[in-house]
């Protein structure tokens, strides 16, 4: 709509113009991070030889830091943090989440093989021989070597290649494991990591680092949906079939113009019903929202 005059046009250039991006800001606290991971290695590690060995535990040691530190990045770019993604965007901090995952499995993958070869290259031992010795006798290893396991899993199932080929659910329900690998090397890093160990400071940080993480994880992905629903009392009303393939839900509920929601607007929905209730998915808006009805309209693609 546009107004007469100068103070409605002054206000119309206001509503209009873009506003500024929330995305370096939370990018640089993210390299401020990493930079603090690497601060925390260099404080601990005063002296670096120049043998294989050392080098290559040293190399392994830094990586396992950086991976830890990526998984706690990658938690909290899950957790669909109202404030990050009005501020960024959730297109683009879907994007941050993904790339951030492979950096996470590729410094997780380079951790274990520097720090395997650089353990059996000082005890002159083969390579298979000492991630084993590693695995059945370090402390907290075994959990993390199921973790890293599936990791590697979730990242290979991830990949572009075969992301394409699996239903989206298959990808979702594998995606979900992430909070049991993250669960799993957790404890490893702080058993065994020479930056925490007799080092209660550093400890602590990264147990505020993941607890934050974790804390937000399930504030706004459990706890939020769940009070959202409790008082808007959402129901689907019925189903309407527009053409072949595509279909409109309309979606009744109390003083639903509370949710301040735009024609165009995508949600992302969990229907709780046989097959459905265990995947959300985005869905928009197809018609203007109304205090007591939402539309969107899906098109049958995939398995949902």
């Amino acid at each position: 709509m546009l107004h007469n005059g100068r103070a409605a046009r002054r206000q119309t250039l206001r509503a209009i113009r873009p506003r500024r991006s929330g995305a370096l800001p939370v990018l640089a606290a993210c390299w401020a991070g990493a930079a603090a991971v690497l601060a925390l290695w260099w404080q601990n590690t005063p002296v670096v030889h120049l043998d294989a060995a050392e080098w290559l535990t040293g190399a392994g040691r830094l990586t396992g830091l950086l991976g830890g530190y990526a998984i706690a990045v990658v938690v909290l770019l899950m957790a669909r943090i109202p404030t990050l993604e009005r501020r960024v965007g959730s297109d683009r901090v879907t994007r941050w989440h993904a790339r951030a995952g492979r950096y996470a499995v590729g410094l997780v993958l380079a951790h274990v093989l520097l720090t395997v070869w650089g353990y059996a290259v000082r005890a002159r031992t083969g390579f298979v021989e000492q991630g084993t010795e590693v695995v059945l006798t370090y402390p907290r290893m075994a959990e993390a070597a199921i973790g890293t396991v599936v990791f590697l899993v979730i990242g290979g199932v991830s990949a572009g290649a075969v992301r394409r080929r699996v239903r989206y659910e298959t990808w979702y329900y594998l995606h979900l494991l992430t909070y049991a690998a993250v669960y799993l090397t957790f404890w490893h890093q702080l058993a065994t990591g020479a930056e925490f160990v007799g080092n209660a400071t550093a400890r602590t940080v990264w147990y505020v680092l993941y607890g934050t993480a974790g804390a937000l994880l399930v504030r706004y992905r459990v706890l939020a949906p769940v009070q959202l629903n409790r008082r808007h009392r959402m129901r689907v009303e019925r189903t309407v079939y527009e053409s072949p393939g595509v279909v409109s839900v309309l979606i009744t509920g109390r003083r639903l113009h509370r949710l301040g929601a735009q024609p165009g607007q995508f949600f992302r929905w969990r229907f709780l019903t046989d097959g459905l209730r265990w995947s959300s998915n985005p869905y928009s808006l197809s018609a203007a929202p109304r205090p007591d009805l939402l539309r969107i309209t899906v098109k049958a693609n995939g398995g949902h």
